[in-house]
């Protein structure tokens, strides 16, 4: 038995040693990038938040400013479909009067007119609010 073990270089033990900590190290580095993307992207979407929130007035005038019929009585922003667009801006979704299926989405552009925002529709509207709001639809 003793002799199975001499047969083992030393330098082999070391080897292994070696190798294993350095994938631990490269583990560490790894999940403190992970960690720190994460972060930036957890601070990325607060801003985005907070520009949305500051916005919410200007977002409900452009929904109420296309409805014809005057049937959005409450808009509701969902947070939680915050997205950067990766043309620029911010996209996010909305619902009207508390149902989901009467949606649209909005785009909050960077681009500046007269110093104002640049609100489009830029992921559209949902058929069944589009006929709600407007005279075609009936």
């Amino acid at each position: 038995m003793n002799d199975i073990k001499s047969l083992k270089p030393r330098s082999f033990v070391k080897r292994h040693f070696v190798l294993i900590i350095m994938l631990s190290i490269a583990i560490v580095v790894i999940g403190i990038g992970v960690k720190m993307q994460d972060q930036k992207d957890r601070e990325f979407h607060e801003e985005m938040v907070k520009e949305v929130k500051k916005n919410e007035k200007s977002i409900e005038e452009l929904v109420r400013n296309r409805d014809d019929n005057k049937v959005v009585k409450t808009v509701t922003i969902d947070y939680d479909s915050i997205e950067h667009n990766p043309m620029g801006g911010i996209m996010v979704r909305c619902y009207v009067n508390g149902d989901k299926s009467l949606r649209f989405s909005v785009t909050i552009s960077k681009d500046y007119i007269e110093d104002k925002r640049e609100y489009s529709f830029s992921g559209g509207i949902s058929s069944k609010l589009y006929d709600l709001m407007t005279e075609d639809g009936k």
